[in-house]
C-alpha cells in the first residue's frame, strides 16, 4: 500500500459584500448573450476573466456563474449592491487544489475577489474535503461489513447514511453521512478517473497508466467532507482562522469516529476490540501531518497541458468518426476511402479555411479560444482583447464583454 497523493479536494466559501455596479453591467450583458446563444460568454472585468452561464443559482439570489477555468474556481454572484448580504460564493475544483495546494488556492480566490473589485466584509466557510489516493494491490477489496462506529456501536446502529456502489460482485464504493453534515467516501478513483476522463490525474500522481495496468493495481481515494452544518455545530468554524486551527482535528476525528476494522465481527463480539485494518492506520498516520504541506507531483502548467492534450485527442476522435460517416453517406467502397477520402475532406476543410467562407471559419475559431482555458501556461490570455490572431466577431459575437471594476 502506497499513499500516491493526499491534499485539499473541495473548498465551498460564501462571502459577505457585493461587486461594483459596473461589473454587474459586464456580467448582465455577457449573461444576455449566453442566454441568446446558448452557450457561455468570456468576460473581462478589468484582471478578472471568467465564462458567465446562461442562468444564475436561485438558492442563494446568485444572478450570475462565473467559471474562471480548469484551474481557476466557480463563482455565484449576486446583482444586490447590499453589501451587508451574503452576495459572493465560490466553490473550488479538485484540480486547483491539487495544482496550488490549499494557501495559495486560498490567495488566488482574494486575487479574483479583488480583480473583479469586490466589496468583502467577512467569509463564511461551507465546506473543507481532504483526499488521500492509496495504489493497492489488485487484490484489495472493501468490505462494507467492517465498518464500525466509535466505541461499540456498528455502522448500522449509528443513524448515519451510508450508501454502496457495486461493479458485479466487487464493491467499488462506499459513503457513510450526508451533507452538509459530515461524509466519509472510500471508492475506486482509477475507476473513476478512467470513466469521467479525467487525465491530468496521472501526472498528479506521477503513475503511468500502462505501468499500473501491467502491475494490475488499483488506486482507491479516501475522502473526507465536512460541510457547513458540521463545521459549525460540532467545531465552530466559520472563518479562516478558525479552519486553521482545527483543520487536522476535523479530518483526524472523523477516522476516530468511524473506523475500517481488520476482519468482520461476530454479533455479539466487542467491536472496539477488533484492530483498525491497517489502510484506516495508515490514513490516521497521513492526517495527523501538517494538511497544508500536502502538494501534488505535477506543476500547474503540466495539469493544464494534459487536460489540453487530452481535448486533443478527443476532437481528432470525433474528427475520424466523422469522416467514416462521411464515407459510408458518400456510398464510398474500400478503395474510395483509401484514395479519394483524405482529398474530400481536405478540400471540405480549405474552403472553409480559404476563399469567402474564410471570415465565418476565423469568427468560430474565435468563439473557440472563449470556450477553452482562459489562460495559458505561459500567462497569454485567449479570447481577450489581446488575442485577435482571428480577427474580429460579428455583433452577433461580441468581441469581448468587457469593462473594469471601477467602471473607468
Amino acid at each position: 500500500m502506497e499513499l500516491i497523493y493526499a491534499g485539499f479536494d473541495g473548498l465551498d466559501v460564501t462571502f459577505k459584500g457585493s461587486i461594483p455596479l459596473s461589473a454587474v453591467d459586464v456580467l448582465e450583458a455577457g449573461k444576455e448573450v449566453a442566454q441568446e446563444l446558448k452557450e457561455r460568454q468570456y468576460v473581462e472585468i478589468g484582471d478578472f476573466k471568467g465564462h458567465v452561464g446562461p442562468t444564475g443559482l436561485r438558492d442563494g439570489g446568485y444572478s450570475y456563474i462565473v467559471d474562471t477555468g480548469d484551474l481557476g474556481f466557480t463563482w455565484f454572484i449576486s446583482k444586490s449592491q447590499r453589501k451587508e448580504n451574503w452576495g459572493l460564493r465560490v466553490s473550488c475544483k479538485s484540480a486547483t487544489l491539487a495544482a496550488f495546494g490549499f494557501e495559495q488556492t486560498v490567495a488566488r480566490m482574494y486575487g479574483e475577489l479583488e480583480a473583479i473589485g469586490a466589496t468583502v466584509l467577512e467569509e463564511s466557510i461551507g465546506r473543507v474535503d481532504f483526499a488521500m489516493d492509496w495504489r493497492v494491490s489488485g487484490d484489495f477489496r472493501i468490505d462494507p461489513d467492517r465498518f464500525s462506529m466509535h466505541g461499540t456501536t456498528t455502522l448500522g446502529q449509528s443513524g448515519d447514511e451510508w450508501n454502496q456502489a457495486w461493479r458485479g460482485q466487487r464493491c467499488t464504493g462506499f459513503t457513510i453521512g450526508k451533507m452538509p453534515g459530515r461524509q466519509i467516501c472510500i471508492y475506486d478513483k482509477r475507476l473513476e478517473v478512467v470513466k469521467t476522463q479525467k487525465a491530468h490525474w496521472w501526472s498528479i500522481w506521477g503513475i503511468d497508466r500502462d505501468e499500473l495496468d501491467r502491475a494490475e493495481d488499483q488506486i482507491w481515494r479516501l475522502e473526507i467532507r465536512a460541510g457547513k452544518k458540521h463545521l459549525k455545530e460540532h467545531w465552530g468554524i466559520s472563518r479562516w482562522a478558525d479552519l486553521r486551527k482545527a483543520l487536522g482535528d476535523i479530518f483526524e476525528d472523523a477516522l476516530v469516529q468511524v473506523r475500517y476494522k481488520s476482519r468482520p465481527w461476530e454479533d455479539n463480539e466487542n467491536v472496539s476490540r477488533i484492530e483498525d485494518d491497517e489502510f484506516w492506520l495508515a490514513a490516521k498516520d497521513c492526517i495527523t501531518r501538517d494538511l497544508s504541506d500536502w502538494s501534488s507531483n505535477a506543476t500547474p502548467g503540466v495539469i493544464k497541458q494534459v487536460m489540453e492534450d487530452q481535448q486533443r485527442q478527443t476532437i481528432t476522435a470525433q474528427l475520424v468518426g466523422l469522416s467514416a460517416n462521411l464515407a459510408v453517406l458518400s456510398g464510398m467502397d474500400e478503395d474510395e476511402i483509401s484514395a479519394d477520402l483524405p482529398s474530400q475532406i481536405a478540400t471540405l476543410i480549405t474552403q472553409h479555411v480559404r476563399g469567402p467562407k474564410a471570415k465565418d471559419f476565423k469568427r468560430k475559431m474565435r468563439k473557440v479560444t472563449r470556450r477553452y482555458e482562459i489562460i495559458d501556461s505561459d500567462g497569454v490570455v485567449r479570447g481577450g482583447r489581446s488575442d485577435t490572431r482571428y480577427g474580429q466577431c460579428p455583433d452577433k459575437v461580441p468581441e469581448v464583454v468587457s469593462g473594469s471594476p471601477a467602471g473607468a
